[in-house]
């Protein structure tokens, strides 16, 4: 069982985040661009009882502050830094789906005595700064999706309908048989509770960075997550062996036959990450 909890960051920032109490090692979960930090709640049970198990909401998402600032990688990551220094107090294992693996690098980078490893779920490393038409298209869905349940022009039953009917792009079979139900409501909520501008900033490239200038100052021991591209996992193998030639401590694993969201489409291979870590 996870708890709510919320955190005033000196930031001035107010962070709400997950914990599951107990463990003696710190472990700092960060989930990707529209999600919430509830998107590992049905992991939280299986991970090893040594970690302390800390699932943030972003600013911009779920419960945590949502001001009118730039959301860019720069802002995430200083939330993330005061929240481990401020909230945990010792270097934590750091895990960050898509836009939290992004993060997660850059925490690394400019902060390296706050983790002791990296455990990056099919990263955007170089993705944010060459958007596909696909993930563009999906996410000015998105932009419009948050805004109308957010302005009550839509119920989340209404787009319920539309995410359950509608084609996966990849596979092109309808949203409830490659998500199913509950993690479609899963979704609505947390697009629901998501600052439309987070994402717009996001679209028009508030995320662009210089990859492989921050991955050469990374330091720790990094575990990078990648599945399949033609489903829909954002790195390439060309993108993975790029990123392990720069990283000093690299391990790579591909995840067979699922997509971008390795953590609920391919747990075993997830958990395997995270409970046999070892720096």
């Amino acid at each position: 069982m996870m708890e709510r909890k919320s955190a005033a960051l000196g930031n001035g920032t107010t962070i709400s985040y997950l914990e599951r109490p107990g463990g003696t090692e710190p472990l700092v979960l960060l989930h990707g661009l529209t999600d919430s930090a509830k998107t590992y709640e049905p992991l939280a049970g299986r991970i090893d009882e040594r970690f302390r198990v800390h699932a943030l909401d972003f600013r911009g998402h779920g419960l945590s502050d949502k001001p009118d600032s730039l959301y860019d990688t720069d802002a995430y990551a200083d939330d993330v830094r005061h929240f481990i220094r401020e909230v945990i107090g010792a270097p934590v294992l750091l895990e960050g789906h898509s836009l939290g693996g992004a993060v997660s690098v850059q925490v690394g980078a400019t902060a390296p005595e706050l983790v002791t490893g990296l455990v990056l779920e099919d990263p955007p490393l170089y993705f944010v700064n060459d958007l596909n038409e696909v993930y563009r298209a999906l996410f000015e869905g998105i932009v419009v999706m948050a805004t109308t349940l957010q302005d009550g022009s839509q119920s989340p039953d209404d787009w319920f309908e539309v995410m359950a009917n509608a084609p996966d792009p990849y596979s092109g079979k309808p949203g409830i048989e490659t998500m199913g139900e509950a993690r479609i409501r899963l979704r609505l909520e947390s697009i629901g509770q998501m600052k439309p501008k987070a994402l717009r900033d996001a679209i028009d490239g508030s995320l662009q960075w210089d990859t492989d200038l921050v991955l050469g100052n990374i330091q720790s021991p990094v575990t990078l997550l990648w599945g399949d591209p033609a489903i829909g996992a954002v790195m390439t193998a060309a993108e993975v062996e790029s990123a392990s030639s720069i990283l000093e401590r690299c391990r790579a694993i591909q995840a067979a036959e699922v997509g971008h969201l390795i953590h609920d489409q391919a747990p075993e291979v997830w958990l395997d990450a995270i409970n046999g870590w070892q720096v």
